[in-house]
């Protein structure tokens, strides 16, 4: 009902590996050929739109299982559960309350989008369209390492170069492009993982504060997972036998 809503995340996420545009063609139409492998609210989620989720996620979940604070909210369960929860559930539910919103939303950005394609200043363009507190610093959102910033934010900041600009990215805030300015390297001796200095520009969901109603919307997110060999991993969305 709503994929073309996902279809946005996951073109954002593409940026991760530039692919020329008769690739990207074969890309969108296998996902449109995909087989469905769960419901969130009866709105279809494809094997080839997970597989891309978990395709850049899976190199940080091992670690984030380790890290203080996602440790805890993992509960000791697959970190695909988590990921399917943050990138899927949770995205995917505040795109269906906000659906009246998200084709004013989705036009708004493509346009500041465009302008940051004929080579506009991304900070001016910020601080003129950017519907957040950063954009009178020009939508800098200083130095952070990804478990700092929400997801996909964190992992399409971290897959860009300096200098690089990411196509819109939905999250649970709204739709988001994403400069990043300058990169550094994990720092082990001073207990510090790989770090971006950012930048964004957000059109955001008319929502007093995304994160708790995301949590909430999630919780109470009707998901049905259709293939069943996904339950060994997805294990808060699969009943219980017995």
């Amino acid at each position: 009902m709503h994929r073309p809503v996902l279809i946005g995340l996951l073109a954002g996420t593409l940026v991760m590996s530039p692919a020329p545009a008769k690739e990207k063609e074969k890309e969108e139409k296998a996902a449109g050929d995909s087989p469905v492998i769960a419901t969130v609210n009866g709105e279809a989620v494809t094997k080839a739109e997970w597989s891309t989720i978990m395709k850049a996620d899976q190199w940080y979940g091992p670690t984030l299982k380790e890290e203080a604070g996602f440790k805890e909210k993992m509960q000791g369960k697959p970190f695909e559960d988590f990921f399917f929860k943050e990138e899927v559930v949770k995205i995917r539910a505040m795109a269906q309350k906000y659906k009246d919103n998200l084709p004013q939303m989705k036009e708004a950005i493509d346009a500041v989008y465009g302008k940051t394609k004929a080579a506009e200043d991304f900070a001016e363009l910020a601080k003129q369209y950017s519907q957040e507190g950063s954009a009178t610093n020009g939508g800098d959102i200083g130095t952070k390492e990804l478990k700092e910033m929400v997801f996909p934010f964190n992992r399409v900041a971290f897959s860009l170069k300096a200098g690089e600009i990411s196509e819109p990215v939905l999250t649970i805030f709204g739709y988001h492009i994403i400069k990043v300015e300058k990169i550094f390297p994990a720092s082990p001796s001073e207990g510090k993982g790989k770090r971006v200095t950012v930048r964004h520009i957000l059109i955001r969901y008319p929502a007093t504060n995304p994160r708790d109603e995301s949590e909430t919307l999630a919780s109470q997110a009707k998901v049905e997972i259709l293939d069943k060999g996904l339950c060994k991993k997805l294990v808060s969305y699969c009943p219980k036998e017995g």
